[in-house]
């Protein structure tokens, strides 16, 4: 007879008689929702600062925060097939539908497979002139003494670049607009229910707000399916994401359904393009703060393009503007949190994780700790000039995730990036305007909560 049940119960009793993971010693006094609400970055410093696993109650929701990058592997990679996704990313369905960044198990796996040869090195390569193009574009009209929002700027770039790249198309008209006001209201609608009071009343109670979310939600799905079946028509012929979903075929060769194109494009465009305009923004930030270094990145543009639109090929020479990019997401990651959750109880790092706990991973915790960064509050892209990528830990820098689960755009998302901070900082110097807030608005990506407003002065002009 076998002895596999027993060995399973000894297992899960050695995992029962754990203790749970310790409580800091500020969040048995402060460790309110009020608090976690007012200031999310502060809170989860203070969730972090006793231990690498701390645990925080939060009414009914237990929330344990892993800052160790050994645990974190052993979540993300070691147990990766034990985690779901926790209740707040599973929420995100609500918005962007079951795509890959809300999907679980096999399908998830289906979807991942059928898609990562859409995000091959060769394949993104054709997005690269579309990215500095668009940006000159973007930039074209911009004067010499005029103010523009950088924030608002970067945003409207990005959905334009990420829409030609994943439809093969433009937003003509109002429809730019409307998809802008959709997703940004939906996010406002996310937000609310997540940093509110409506985080612990029923559903059934938020109908207004929820009813302007699924108003939104119609009018985005109105233009995405409209897209979709303008390329079925066309024959799904082009090099465009959507094309390629169209064309793409599972082992057993079926086909996605307009429903499952609709939510993997919705979810590359919500999180592909507001994730990158941040990058954008934020560098644009830490520059202007930082004259010295911002002299040094263009006299490194200018040395290597001289006047002209930044390419592919360009990148592995320009490393300094690399740097900033990297040091903005360490300083400023879009994603500034990620988590994940068990189905049963496990151990880890001697403790006994229950199913319903939300194991959460905050990149701004990590990537601010002076154990593994000299200086972490200080804005120096140098640092990634040397040897810092090889020698860090595996999962202290991780603004696009780790595991399986890792961004499936993050090469797609450093390129964009960086070509169009070239071309950007090729063309106009810019200058933060003076005394304006710098509050952070920490929802489901890490946003200037006011927008960032600087003083333009047009520098080359394309011939």
């Amino acid at each position: 007879m076998s002895s596999a049940p027993s060995t399973a119960l000894a297992g899960l009793a050695d995992v029962l008689g754990l203790p749970r993971p310790p409580r800091p010693k500020a969040a048995l006094v402060i460790g309110t929702f009020a608090q976690l609400a007012r200031d999310p970055l502060a809170f989860m410093r203070m969730a972090t600062s006793q231990g690498p696993i701390t645990r925080v109650c939060i009414g009914t929701e237990k929330l344990v925060f892993l800052a160790d990058p050994a645990l974190i592997h052993e979540v993300l990679v070691g147990r990766s097939s034990d985690m779901l996704k926790d209740q707040i990313t599973q929420k995100l369905n609500e918005i962007l539908g079951n795509g890959l960044l809300t999907s679980e198990g096999p399908f998830w796996r289906r979807q991942r497979k059928l898609m990562a040869p859409l995000f091959s090195r060769k394949q993104l390569a054709g997005y690269a002139s579309t990215m500095a193009e668009r940006t000159e574009v973007a930039i074209a009209g911009w004067q010499t003494r005029e103010v523009r929002d950088i924030h608002l700027e970067s945003m409207a770039l990005t959905l334009d670049i990420i829409v030609r790249t994943v439809f093969g198309a433009e937003l003509v008209g109002d429809k730019a607009g409307k998809v802008a006001h959709a997703i940004e209201l939906m996010m406002d609608q996310f937000e609310k229910e997540l940093r509110t009071w409506r985080r612990f009343v029923p559903q059934r109670w938020l109908k207004r707000g929820r009813a302007r979310a699924a108003e939104a939600r119609a009018a985005l799905d109105d233009v995405v399916y409209e897209l979709i079946a303008d390329k079925r028509a066309a024959g799904a012929t082009g090099d465009d994401l959507v094309s390629r979903l169209l064309a793409a075929r599972a082992d057993d060769g079926a086909a996605m359904s307009d429903q499952q194109v609709r939510d993997e494009a919705v979810t590359m465009v919500v999180a592909g393009h507001e994730t990158t305009a941040l990058v954008i923004t934020f560098s644009v930030l830490l520059l202007s703060d930082h004259p010295q270094v911002a002299s040094q990145v263009r006299a490194e543009l200018d040395a290597v393009l001289a006047g002209r639109t930044p390419t592919l090929e360009d990148l592995p020479h320009l490393p300094l503007n690399r740097g900033v990019v990297l040091e903005a997401m360490r300083l400023f990651p879009p994603a500034y949190v990620i988590g994940r959750q068990v189905e049963k109880s496990i151990a880890l790092g001697g403790y006994r994780i229950d199913p319903g706990d939300q194991l959460l991973i905050s990149q701004w915790v990590l990537h601010h700790n002076p154990v593994w960064f000299r200086e972490p509050e200080q804005f120096l892209p140098a640092r990634w000039l040397g040897d810092l990528e090889k020698t860090l830990p595996e999962h202290a820098y991780m603004p696009f995730g780790g595991g399986p689960r890792i961004c499936i755009g993050q090469h797609f998302a450093m390129m964009e990036a960086q070509l169009c901070l070239a071309t950007l900082l090729q063309r106009v110097a810019l200058q933060v305007v003076d005394g304006q807030s710098r509050e952070l608005s920490p929802a489901v990506t890490l946003r200037p909560r006011h927008g960032l407003r600087a003083h333009v002065t047009r520098r080359y002009v394309v011939a």
